[in-house]
């Protein structure tokens, strides 16, 4: 009797134990597509901790893959691409998306999620400023490069598109964590997402 009393306490645990970890993972951010996110803490803000990776807005719209740079140049709407056109790269960087892409703030991003800000940006730069290096590291950041609006790729550098509701196509630099702006909206960077306050 006491054998079966302890097979049961046991088998519920790991019950427990098993919900608990599918509840754990069911409360990750996931996309239109399906993919799901690690997110870190920094500060009071949560990130994703990788680059997005969508190929669909959270309606279900498709946001166009454009891989041939005649095709990525004309185009003057959303559109993304994988790095040097290989869906290879989609995990480990996330996908490449035009400014107009980036400015579907919430319908682009998991829901409960934006397109980071100018002041999401400048509150995560004031935190890092004063944190260990490990919590930088934690970001994930990676200097794969980006897409010219010729469609051509660069090696060098890395860069996100920054929500803007006036139009100033913003964007931040991965090396050095600088706001910019005035690049043609037709330049493909990557996007970073931020939980909704």
């Amino acid at each position: 009797m006491m054998s079966f009393i302890k097979i049961s306490i046991i088998s519920l645990l790991g019950l427990i134990l098993l919900g608990s970890c599918e509840k754990e993972k069911r409360s990750l951010p996931i996309d239109a597509d399906g993919n799901t996110y690690d997110t870190v803490v920094i500060g009071r803000q949560v990130w994703l901790s990788e680059n997005l990776k969508t190929t669909k807005f959270n309606v279900g719209t498709l946001i166009p893959l454009l891989p041939e740079n005649a095709d990525w140049t004309a185009n003057g709407s959303g559109a993304c691409c994988w790095y040097e056109n290989d869906i290879n790269n989609k995990d480990t960087y996330g996908a490449i998306y035009n400014w107009y892409a980036a400015q579907f703030n919430t319908q682009i991003c998991p829901v409960g999620y934006h397109v980071s800000t100018k002041e999401d940006w400048l509150t995560l730069i004031s935190f890092l400023k004063e944190a260990p290096i490990e919590i930088e590291q934690s970001f994930n950041i990676n200097q794969v490069g980006f897409r010219a609006w010729d469609g051509s790729f660069s090696g060098s550098g890395g860069c996100w598109w920054i929500y803007s509701n006036d139009g100033t196509p913003y964007f931040i630099g991965s090396l050095n964590f600088e706001i910019g702006y005035g690049m043609p909206k037709k330049t493909g960077y990557y996007i970073r997402c931020v939980k909704d306050p």
